[in-house]
């Protein structure tokens, strides 16, 4: 006998959880979830109990098609029994929660997708629409009776229940993200689609602004009102990083070089990885921890290398005790450790050898037992068939290690929530940047596959960019003597114009900000109404020149820090005198400039 599935306590949960999510005054019904109203003629669908200008549980009756969907619905067609907004106003911040955590919600409820409606209707809302992510069920039919299997129903309550935890995520996200643009919403969809984007445009439009705020939302689903906050916030995840580039910043700086240390009195030269290497191998180890198929094979390979980490402090122990020697041979012995090696030598030989750790691990995970099979590992480094013998010693060395002490990895497995890891690179096309990118304008493209750096590290010369390391670059579009963007490099990044703007805010100096605009356009109030227009050049700005690239940006007009006088006499002025010279804005603009006083 098939057992009874009910609703009753799930209904008061949810009733509950949304009068929380809602901030209601009285209590929900008990035990009811869908509200139908069976006066309605014609309406075969119904939605969670009080959800007009929410995002709701809905479930649907198709007769035509013979089909039941049901799932999460997003209704810009109404508003019930509010009207102080518009029903794409009341919509718009659960669109962009579902938007900002697709990647999540997937994961939860990976049966689903939308069966009415599409992602772009979330991005570009208008009236009259209706979004549902959910599923599509076949009924049966029977004369003017629509059944469905038992198993059917069975399916159908478990998935209502399922998609509770992604309709509390998409709810306390809207509640999160009111204040959010949708400027930054369509800026984290085109980010998360092609994985790393360029913010362009003339100085002062908030361009590392607008990059700090992407990263933050990505980061904590919010962005911080105070600035402080959010740098403090940033600073403290190890999701984020900033750098800014500059002529002088090479490959060796920001990915892969040789460093040279002091050791004992000895200078050492070691391959390192730099900036971006380091943040690539961060955010992969999250990337496999947080796929189902590969959770457990990271799970035992993070238990050996930590457990290999634990060896070399056994070992330098063992050192330090016994004269720095520990025999694995008659004449060979173990005489020092390193970062990334187990050093071995011979008083006979004049240069010692050594294991790196990385190929210590690839021998235990691959079940070497013999000599022979060290050999025909084709994933060691070459030394390792010539030097088999002492490559096999230290790793039976390593298993009577984990034998002696016990040790056991623990099979309780569970999977890590993947992250997303954010680089912004300030100044972005102040260096030369193919020369500094190198082998990753392919890495870039290719997430998750192998490239070859040109510097090795234990004989792996190979990096991998997973697809959760997301890069923005910030580009000063006035300044001719940064670098040249090759075509290779373009390709691979989106790029987007932040362009001035009009503040809403009372330390905006608007009137100013209005005047100098004129500089560079001839139809600013058109573009005050429509920021999608074409611009018009003003006469003042040379034909060599597009508004876009040079106008001077609206945060030179933000006094809240420092009086306008000051701003205008220091920064506004200087700059624009410094266009006349370099023949941004013609000659005659000098009067114009002069003339700008309170």
């Amino acid at each position: 006998m098939r057992p009874i599935l009910r609703l009753g306590s799930f209904c008061n949960e949810f009733g509950s959880k949304r009068k929380e999510l809602a901030k209601l005054g009285k209590s929900p019904k008990r035990g009811i979830l869908f509200t139908f109203n069976k006066k309605n003629v014609g309406r075969d669908w119904a939605i969670n109990e009080g959800g007009g200008t929410e995002i709701q549980y809905h479930i649907a009756l198709d007769t035509n098609t013979l089909e039941l969907r049901y799932g999460l619905g997003f209704n810009s067609q109404y508003v019930q029994f509010a009207n102080d907004m518009s029903p794409v106003e009341y919509m718009r911040p659960f669109m962009n929660a579902f938007i900002l955590n697709e990647s999540k919600i997937r994961t939860l409820i990976p049966t689903y997708d939308f069966v009415i409606g599409n992602r772009n209707m979330l991005l570009n809302p208008s009236h009259d629409d209706y979004v549902l992510f959910g599923k599509k069920i076949k009924i049966l039919k029977n004369n003017l009776e629509y059944s469905i299997d038992d198993i059917v129903f069975d399916e159908i309550i478990q998935d209502l229940k399922l998609q509770f935890l992604p309709y509390q995520i998409i709810f306390s996200g809207k509640n999160n993200s009111n204040k959010i643009s949708m400027q930054n919403i369509n800026l984290i969809d085109i980010l998360t689609k092609k994985k790393q984007l360029i913010l362009q445009g003339p100085p002062g439009t908030g361009k590392t602004f607008t990059a700090k705020d992407m990263a933050e939302l990505l980061i904590y689903n919010e962005i911080s009102s105070d600035k402080k906050v959010q740098k403090k916030r940033l600073e403290e995840t190890d999701q984020f990083k900033l750098i800014q580039f500059h002529p002088a910043y090479s490959y060796e700086d920001f990915v892969r070089g040789i460093t040279a240390k002091s050791t004992d009195n000895k200078i050492e030269y070691i391959t390192e990885n730099k900036v971006l290497a380091k943040f690539a191998k961060l955010a992969a180890e999250n990337w496999k921890l947080s796929s189902s198929d590969t959770v457990k094979f990271v799970a035992i390979e993070n238990w050996v290398q930590s457990t290999i980490d634990d060896f070399k402090e056994y070992l330098l122990n063992y050192l330090d005790e016994n004269d720095e020697k520990l025999m694995i041979t008659p004449k060979v012995y173990i005489s020092r450790i390193t970062d990334n090696s187990i050093r071995y030598n011979s008083d006979a030989w004049e240069v010692d050898g050594g294991v790196p750790v990385s190929d210590l691990l690839k021998m235990y995970l691959a079940g070497i037992t013999q000599r022979r099979e060290v050999k025909e590992l084709a994933t060691l480094t070459k030394t390792a068939k010539s030097l088999a013998t002492y490559w096999f010693k230290i790793l039976e060395l390593f298993k009577k290690y984990i034998d002696d002490n016990k040790l056991k990895y623990d099979e309780v497995v569970s999977l890590s929530e993947e992250k997303k890891y954010i680089l912004i690179i300030d100044e972005i096309n102040r260096a030369n940047l193919p020369a500094v990118l190198g082998e990753l304008i392919y890495a870039l493209e290719y997430r998750g596959e192998k490239v070859e750096s040109m510097y090795d590290i234990d004989e792996d010369n190979s990096l991998v960019i997973p697809p959760n390391l997301l890069i923005i670059g910030t580009m000063n579009t006035s300044d001719r003597s940064v670098g040249h963007i090759d075509y290779a490099i373009r390709r691979r990044f989106a790029f987007v114009d932040i362009l001035p703007k009009i503040l809403d805010d009372e330390n905006f100096e608007a009137d100013y900000f209005k005047k100098v605009s004129e500089l560079f356009i001839a139809n600013f109030d058109e573009y005050v109404e429509n920021q999608e227009i074409i611009l018009v050049k003003s006469q003042y700005l040379s034909e060599e020149f597009r508004p876009e690239d040079v106008w001077l940006g609206h945060s030179y007009f933000i006094t809240k820090d420092i009086d306008f006088v000051t701003r205008l006499k220091y920064e506004i002025k200087p700059i624009l005198k410094e266009y006349i010279k370099d023949g941004i804005l013609k000659q005659s603009a000098e009067t114009f400039i002069n003339n700008l006083l309170l």
